[in-house]
């Protein structure tokens, strides 16, 4: 027979489970892991679904030949008010800050130069005199409607051309970057060329990566320990006013509150239309040499017309990795996935109202499901916010 003790525990206990409001999580991203950490902290029942057989998305560690990589470099960075997003993070992975610097290919003089652009590189392209003149006669304050008007007017035709015009096409898959409307409206101040050292980032920012050599994968298993994750399931429908969602096998799940981090077309049956996307393939190489790009460069931007390819990493750069060989992945636009959402008014629009269509019980979050181009800072500074409205 049980003591009085014991059914007084046992009592409480099936209250409290009885109680206890329950949260499905869409998506095991970077987004959904954050997240569901902050519900688990709030005492909710949590559930995440996962599509895929791991955890993490694109911001999880794999190896090839020993070599860890990501796919997309994924380094925190942020400027100086993500500080409480890079304690947060730093309390569950040690983070390493980073002296970085990139290269950007400018193949009519075949020479590799800083990128943001530096006045000392900026003199030695054979028509520096042309883009020193144009800097010089642009305004210090103009108007632009797009991407293109918003590039010309800070550094001049010739550099945009250079560096932007190009990149900037292949990238998103656009055919002109004036459709590139998005987030560029508005005054445009002249860019000063950068004269100090030559690091993509000065003081204010943070720029790091965990010091684990799985990278950020501790953070993955730590925010899911103590929810019911399932692996490989697909979400073939979300019922939006009785918040359950229909998994694969005709399975129903209801709860008190849905995050999602997928496309919030997805959540309506894309009604209002299918938003847009780009995406990237990523081709890893492993070369016989222990270091391939010079100190500090850990990215060459490619910004060349007849170019296919955006950007190239060394990933030991960021993992420290010690090996005689050297792991480079190479990045290609693609329109097999969907990664980026574009910076395009009437596809912004469209995400929005999907967004605002949303009952209170069902939250879009990350990348995906705000349909902005948002970093880890940005979606861990969410999530401690939304812990805090909870």
């Amino acid at each position: 027979m049980k003591s009085l003790f014991h059914q007084i525990l046992l009592t409480r206990s099936q209250y409290l489970i009885h109680e206890m409001k329950k949260a499905i999580v869409i998506g095991s991203g970077f987004s959904g892991c954050m997240f569901a950490m902050m519900l688990k902290e709030k005492n909710w029942q949590v559930t995440v679904v996962e599509k895929s057989k791991i955890t993490g998305g694109g911001v999880r560690t794999f190896w090839h030949g020993g070599h860890p990589f990501t796919f997309g470099p994924r380094h925190f960075i942020g400027p100086e008010t993500s500080r409480p997003a890079f304690d947060f993070l730093n309390k569950i992975i040690p983070m390493r800050h980073l002296k970085k610097i990139n290269y950007s290919y400018q193949a009519t003089d075949d020479l590799f130069v800083h990128y943001p652009m530096h006045y000392d590189d900026i003199k030695k392209l054979n028509d520096s005199q042309k883009i020193f003149d144009e800097l010089n006669k642009l305004p210090e304050e103009s108007k632009a409607n797009n991407f293109e008007e918003f590039w010309t007017n800070r550094v001049g035709k010739t550099l945009y051309e250079r560096f932007n015009k190009y990149y900037n096409l292949k990238a998103w898959n656009l055919k002109s970057n004036r459709e590139m409307d998005a987030g560029f409206e508005g005054t445009v101040k002249r860019k000063p060329l950068e004269t100090g050292p030559k690091h993509e980032f000065h003081t204010g920012f943070i720029n790091a990566y965990p010091k684990l050599k799985d990278g950020y994968n501790k953070f993955f298993d730590v925010s899911l320990k103590g929810c019911d994750v399932l692996l490989g399931r697909a979400i073939e429908k979300v019922d939006l006013e009785k918040i359950s969602v229909l998994l694969d096998g005709n399975e129903k799940m209801n709860a008190d509150l849905i995050i999602s981090t997928t496309s919030p077309d997805f959540l309506f049956d894309y009604c209002y239309g299918e938003l847009a996307y780009v995406g990237r393939d990523f081709y890893k190489i492993v070369l016989p040499i222990k270091e391939v790009l010079p100190k500090d460069v850990y990215f060459l931007y490619y910004p060349n017309p007849g170019e296919q390819q955006t950007r190239v990493t060394e990933f030991k750069k960021f993992t420290n990795h010690e090996s005689h060989n050297s792991l480079i992945t190479v990045e290609v636009p693609s329109m097999k996935n969907k990664l980026y959402p574009t910076m395009i008014k009437k596809e912004v629009d469209k995400a929005q109202k999907y967004i605002d269509s949303l009952p209170e019980k069902i939250k879009s979050v990350g990348r995906m499901g705000t349909y902005r181009y948002v970093d880890i800072d940005d979606i861990i500074l969410q999530g401690l916010e939304f812990k805090k409205n909870l």
